[in-house]
């Protein structure tokens, strides 16, 4: 039985499970919903990884990588992407209210997107039919 994620030695892991290259490390700071897009932006303007296509994830995305049972660290998360609890989605719920997903608590979850700082991990690609998970 192979491994779900692949370190690719470049800074990126590949879900094997849903096609999706992820930004291995998250953004070195907790930031803002505005500042993750600026973030994002430098990313592909410096050609990270060798691509310059590095996106927010969405909901969907984002929860693809929840673990039905917590790690050593109490996350639902591969230890691989560290033990970062929050990390800010794409998607957004009317003015000024993005979604971010809590791997502690498992769940989806939206606030003012100037308010609180949360972390940050890029993706590229798309999802492979038949990975999704529902999303809130």
């Amino acid at each position: 039985m192979g491994t779900r994620f692949i370190d690719n030695g470049d800074g990126t892991v590949t879900d094997g499970e849903t096609d999706l290259v992820w930004q291995k490390d998250s953004a070195p700071e907790r930031i803002t919903w505005l500042e993750a897009q600026e973030y994002v932006q430098q990313l592909n303007e410096a050609g990270f990884a060798g691509h310059n296509d590095w996106r927010l994830p969405n909901n969907q995305e984002l929860t693809s990588l929840m673990l039905t049972q917590e790690n050593s660290k109490r996350l639902f998360l591969d230890p691989i992407f560290g033990s970062q609890r929050c990390f800010w989605s794409g998607d957004t719920r009317g003015h000024h209210v993005a979604c971010y997903i809590d791997f502690y608590y498992g769940g989806v979850y939206r606030f003012e997107e100037n308010y609180v700082n949360h972390s940050v991990r890029a993706v590229r690609g798309e999802l492979k039919k038949g990975a999704e998970k529902s999303a809130a």
